[in-house]
């Protein structure tokens, strides 16, 4: 059998080997003791895994909504034709998405509002 450790140049060098030293077991019954602070308090199980359980969650405030005063920024030609554009956008939609139950009776009314948009944003442009 080869040694082990070929390159001990001794106890006192090698790393590896550590001295043993001897102890009174009397002592470490009171470092055992005193390894316990008196005054900590014990959680349960089930305290314990509700904060483990909690550390994962994302806790994000609520947003507001901020309400615009568009009379900063709009003059009253501008809210005019801004009115008068959305009067014909919803007339238009509604029109095409009663065209299209009328066609396919069959339809959601999710379905004929989907199909309504799209003809309105291929009329659009």
């Amino acid at each position: 059998m080869t040694n082990i450790n070929p390159i001990s140049l001794g106890i006192t060098s090698n790393q590896y080997f550590k001295h043993e030293s001897k102890e009174d077991l009397t002592r470490t019954n009171d470092k055992q003791a005193k390894q316990v602070p008196e005054g900590k308090k014990e959680l349960e199980s089930s305290t314990v895994l509700g904060f483990l359980a909690a550390q994962n969650t994302d806790l994000l405030p609520s947003k507001k909504t901020k309400t615009v005063d568009v009379a900063k920024y709009v003059t009253l030609e501008q809210s005019s034709r801004i009115t008068d554009f959305m009067n014909g956008f919803e007339s238009d939609f509604n029109e095409a998405s009663n065209v299209a139950l009328k066609e396919f009776p069959d339809l959601s009314q999710g379905a004929a509002d989907t199909l309504a948009l799209a003809f309105i944003n291929s009329r659009y442009e």
